[in-house]
């Protein structure tokens, strides 16, 4: 067991717990850039500068396209079972995956990165299967790639530097997808994360709106049957 490697899978999950169990989308942001950050580390040996570097700079466009997506505070809708059973799930699942290394076989990459991978993916199932939000459930598909990764790294032998670009502009083109679908589901008035409670608001038809003789119409009751 490296020491190291522990410290950045509990980071790792914390930030993940983070990130579904707040209400605040800048707060859940952070939490999401330290799970990209962290995952990118836990690999034994560690990945080359460069990789290192594409890494960083892929985590921070991501968070960054969806800070400017969600720009104005509106709130996601968080969990609803609390942040200490949000760690609870997290903390079981880590202790599955890393007592399960390798998965019946030899796990050619280090222990911890395959029992974070299952502690984030467990995270990550409550904002995907429940999430009424557009926000909510683009951060438990971020979780999932990011997880899927770390049971990867776990499993088999070190990314190459091709592989590291390749998650990276993964994680760049989630974040810029999600801030996009997020930005235009507020526009046109769809997104329930502008109603933390989960009440749903319906726009009004473009196409036709009632005219004042219509709602005249509408509230006159009728007195007597059509001839």
């Amino acid at each position: 067991m490296n020491p190291a490697l522990v410290a950045l899978a509990a980071l790792t999950i914390g930030g993940a717990v983070l990130a579904v169990s707040t209400r605040d989308v800048r707060t859940a942001t952070v939490g999401l850039l330290v799970v990209l950050l962290g995952s990118s580390l836990i690999a034994d040996p560690w990945p080359p500068p460069v990789a290192i570097l594409a890494r960083v700079t892929a985590a921070l466009l991501a968070t960054r396209f969806l800070v400017i997506g969600l720009r104005g505070g509106v709130p996601t809708g968080g969990t609803r079972i609390g942040w200490p059973a949000e760690a609870l799930v997290a903390a079981a699942a880590g202790v599955v995956g890393f007592g399960s290394h390798g998965l019946g076989a030899a796990g050619l990459g280090p222990a911890e990165a395959q029992g974070a991978g299952f502690a984030v993916v467990a995270v990550a199932l409550t904002p995907l299967l429940t999430g009424r939000d557009v926000i909510r459930i683009g951060l438990g598909a971020f979780l999932l790639l990011v997880g899927a990764g770390l049971i990867r790294n776990g499993l088999a032998a070190p990314l190459s530097d091709g592989e590291h670009l390749v998650e990276g502009l993964l994680a760049i083109g989630l974040g810029g997808a999600v801030a996009v679908i997020a930005t235009a589901a507020r526009a046109a008035g769809r997104s329930d994360s502008d109603d933390p409670d989960g009440a749903r608001r319906r726009r009004r038809p473009d196409a036709h709106r009632p005219t004042d003789a219509e709602r005249v119409r509408k509230r006159t009751p009728r007195t007597g049957s059509r001839p």
